[in-house]
């Protein structure tokens, strides 16, 4: 049960209020503090989920208050109320890290609606197995608020998240769009989440997507500089996209039967966030060679729709343009979309990747699927290429 906590000095006003917020929300228990010294206290014995606190209050008034807050529960969403509130008043909480106040006096349903919506926005936990640019894509969508701290190795960050907006970023030396890019490119992060961030005024100007698409770049660098096995001169990863050129007519049998009966057993593949599927595809036959599906994903239709399509085209450029290849297919409807890349020597195999508008974008997808082809997590473990 979310457990909200009113900090007042008026006992009747804080009483009344616990009230009216009962009545319209039964599911919530409502406790009360009259002043910030008793409100300290009981969120040492007890969590609550948030705070909503007057500024004027004798021995430790709201400002003292948020400020404890931010300092010992950083995971508690606070808002303010006043009667008195000023220009002044609302420049001190932005500094806080853009506290909002409410006017005095409250509309309880109307304050519920408000606080009700902050808790929906802000997030917290731990997330693993996701990586951080699909993640900050799924705050941008839901417009959430939070802080996150990213952990890789030995390497410490912090991403400002309000809104949905990646308003600021510091790691090390780093701050900004700097340390933002750099944070976002660390291979195998983890990702803590707690609801309140301290910030002041946006310092990250450039849109989400062009933050993510700099920290792919700074990471396919990397990667390049970085020896591989077997190859004298350096590594090659991400190799070139490769393209579908019609050499050869491909085949147009050999369809397995749509009943999804031929599907092989599943590899663990790691389903990117925001998609239904991800698979492996002989383009010849439509024949599902390794996949990760969400339950009820019909992969096996979508696999064979997919090679038709990709064939079909084919066949068109042996007509109109010989020496042109295909190195990407979007098929795109309301409520799906499809991402299709090829895979070895161009026509034998591709890659597809099915995800919903609403849960992430094409940039995203695309950004997933060459994750995907590059890692070569589709291969057997004893086939897969190793790292240094």
């Amino acid at each position: 049960m979310t457990r909200l906590l009113i900090v007042d000095d008026d006992v009747v006003q804080a009483r009344a209020l616990a009230r009216a917020f009962s009545r319209l929300r039964p599911d919530l228990a409502v406790l009360t503090a009259n002043s910030g010294l008793e409100a300290t206290q009981l969120m040492n014995e007890q969590g609550v989920d948030l705070v909503l606190t007057d500024l004027q209050m004798p021995e430790m008034d709201g400002f003292e208050l948020v400020a404890w807050i931010l300092s010992n529960c950083p995971d508690v969403a606070v808002f303010t109320m006043s009667a008195f509130g000023t220009e002044q008043t609302t420049e001190r909480l932005e500094r806080m890290g853009g506290i909002e106040y409410l006017t005095k006096p409250l509309d309880a349903k109307q304050a519920l609606a408000r606080l009700t919506d902050a808790l929906n926005q802000s997030v917290r936990g731990h997330v693993q197995n996701v990586s951080l640019a699909s993640f900050l894509q799924l705050m941008e969508m839901e417009r959430k608020t939070c802080n996150l701290t990213i952990r890789s190795d030995d390497k410490v960050g912090v991403l400002v998240v309000r809104k949905g907006q990646l308003m600021d970023a510091h790691s090390g030396d780093l701050s900004g769009e700097a340390a933002a890019i750099s944070i976002i490119a660390w291979p195998n992060s983890s990702i803590m989440i707690s609801r309140h961030g301290e910030f002041g005024p946006p310092v990250i100007q450039k849109s989400l997507g062009f933050i993510v698409m700099e920290a792919m770049r700074v990471q396919d660098e990397a990667a390049r500089n970085t020896p591989q096995p077997g190859d004298g001169n350096g590594s090659t990863y991400p190799g070139p996209r490769v393209s579908w050129r019609p050499n050869y007519a491909p085949a147009e049998s050999g369809l397995p039967p749509a009943n999804g009966s031929y599907l092989p057993a599943k590899r663990e593949l790691g389903l990117p966030s925001g998609a239904s599927a991800i698979a492996l595809v002989e383009t010849a036959s439509g024949a599902v060679l390794q996949f990760a599906a969400k339950d009820g994903c019909p992969v096996a239709e979508l696999a064979r729709t997919a090679a038709l399509v990709v064939r079909y085209q084919l066949n068109t450029l042996t007509l109109c343009a010989e020496n042109e290849g295909i190195e990407e297919l979007v098929l795109s409807t309301s409520t799906y979309c499809d991402v299709i890349r090829p895979i070895g020597n161009g026509q034998a195999q591709f890659a597809l990747l099915v995800f919903a508008p609403d849960e992430t974008n094409l940039v995203m997808a695309r950004i997933e699927l060459e994750r995907f082809i590059t890692s070569r997590s589709w291969l057997p473990p004893a086939a897969r290429p190793s790292t240094i």
